[in-house]
């Protein structure tokens, strides 16, 4: 009567729902990062394909900086960076981002 008693799933079918629930990226470990410092200076990106595009470095660390983008851009893991009021020129590979956003590591 009104659905009240209808019989219960099978297990299988449990199991499937589960598995729908799942994130689509497994979970990650954060660890403690470098002291960042507030920059907002200019740098300059080019790829390997000679494609040119600049950006601002929003903060750096020592290991690497944090760069944003006017509008969503595609790169490539690894860049030449030069960031001239930093002094800082070298390759670089990104390591995350998001929406404009991106993690640099300074690789050589």
């Amino acid at each position: 009567m009104f659905g009240l008693f209808k019989s219960k799933k099978h297990d299988e079918d449990d199991i499937d729902a589960l598995h729908e629930r799942e994130p689509q990226e497994p979970l990650r470990a954060v660890l403690p990062r470098e002291r960042r410092v507030n920059s907002y200076k200019e740098a300059h990106i080019t790829t390997d394909s000679g494609y040119k595009v600049r950006g601002i470095v929003v903060d750096h660390s020592p290991s690497g900086l944090r760069i944003r983008f006017q509008s969503y851009e595609t790169l490539p893991e690894v860049i030449q960076l030069r960031v001239p009021e930093l002094s800082i020129r070298g390759m670089g590979r990104i390591v995350w981002q998001d929406q404009t956003d991106f993690g640099v590591e300074m690789i050589g």
